[in-house]
């Protein structure tokens, strides 16, 4: 059991990522909200867990030439191809395709082994969010009023993939793990052969099995595992992509680079997060890191990091600089708990912990 997992903060200095749109509580229905969430008497902007999941995809897409698996409708359902071989965001991403076809149960699940948190604004909306007033004039008459939302902040978000669930899917009749359909799920005659009704079922059977001998899956009664090659590349180009990150609203008119500046990363043993905690917080309006506090909640899992395992530090200069955070100290408090650490900028971080997830697939 080996999980991928990090941290990222994400610089927004004038943006407006994720709308939540008009706000119809109001009488003049023409002020366009970002979205917010409460903890405690607070407020934060956010932008969507799947709105991340979205930009992600589209940058596997358009940097790593990923082939996406389609959508399609059926009664008030999309779903995907849920083809997890043809289509590697159908293996990363999961997938839930739950109903029934002419009588027949066609449902497969898949539990995504990328998890990841929303994008939540380290500064409170009091300190990060205002309104702009504008005004449409580009037609005659008088101009039409309106206003709309936007913030300058740090997006602070968490992510875990688990290694060991890319390219490997379950057949067991359990929800989440019955990935595919099977032989067993083809209702047949009185002569064995399948009825009248399940010729989809049929096709769809037999292209996954065409696949998979195509593509050299190894199968059992209660898994089909892909090629070592093939989980490593499409582990590996999910971490990739991140440095790439492409997407977010308003970009027209709110420009902003959505790559992370900071990232923490880290292999562990074990399917939990160790970046999901206030380690970097807010303290009188400045986005501030506790090197202390992350060195401790590595100490306590230190029976969970892998021998070898690093912690990589990426960052931009510029950013940290803002922030008036240093790196060194934040480095020499984590070694000083017996984890080694490695720095440098947000794409070598990101390819130097790579490695460590190739190392893994052998």
């Amino acid at each position: 059991m080996r999980f991928a997992t990090g941290l990222v903060l994400i610089d927004a200095p004038a943006s407006a990522l994720n709308m939540l749109g008009i706000d119809e509580s109001l009488p003049d229905r023409n002020v366009t909200r970002v979205k917010t969430l409460r903890r405690g008497g607070r407020r934060y902007p956010y932008v969507a867990p799947q709105a991340w999941r979205y930009w992600w995809r589209f940058t596997l897409k358009e940097y790593f030439k990923w082939n996406l698996s389609p959508l399609f409708r059926e009664q008030k359902q999309v779903f995907t191809a849920a083809n997890p071989l043809r289509y590697p965001d159908d293996d990363v991403f999961g997938y839930m395709r739950a109903f029934k076809k002419g009588g027949i149960n066609v449902t497969v699940t898949r539990v995504s082994p990328l998890k990841n948190t929303p994008l939540i604004s380290v500064l409170p909306d009091r300190s990060s969010l205002t309104v702009d007033e504008g005004y449409a004039s580009r037609h005659e008459g008088d101009p039409v009023p309106y206003s709309q939302e936007f913030y300058s902040t740090v997006f602070k978000g968490a992510f875990s993939l688990d290694l060991e669930a890319v390219g490997r899917f379950t057949l067991v009749s359990k929800a989440g793990f019955k990935n595919l359909l099977t032989w067993d799920d083809v209702l047949r005659d009185k002569k064995g052969n399948p009825k009248k009704g399940t010729e989809e079922i049929v096709k769809e059977i037999k292209e996954m099995e065409r696949l998979a001998e195509e593509l050299g899956v190894q199968k059992s009664e209660k898994e089909w595992i892909m090629p070592s090659e093939v989980r490593k590349r499409r582990a590996t180009e999910t971490v990739l992509a991140l440095r790439l990150l492409t997407g977010g609203a308003k970009q027209t008119q709110y420009h902003t680079d959505v790559t992370p500046k900071f990232v923490l990363l880290l292999n562990v043993d074990a399917g939990i997060n160790p970046f999901i905690s206030d380690i970097v917080f807010e303290e009188s309006g400045e986005v501030k890191l506790d090197a202390e506090a992350l060195a401790l909640r590595l100490n306590d899992l230190r029976d969970i990091i892998p021998e070898g395992a690093k912690l990589y530090i990426g960052y931009d200069r510029g950013f940290i600089r803002s922030l008036g955070w240093d790196v060194e100290e934040i480095k020499s408090a984590v070694e000083n708990i017996g984890v080694s650490v490695s720095t440098g900028s947000v794409k070598s971080s990101i390819e130097e912990f790579v490695k460590e997830i190739e190392a893994y697939y052998g």
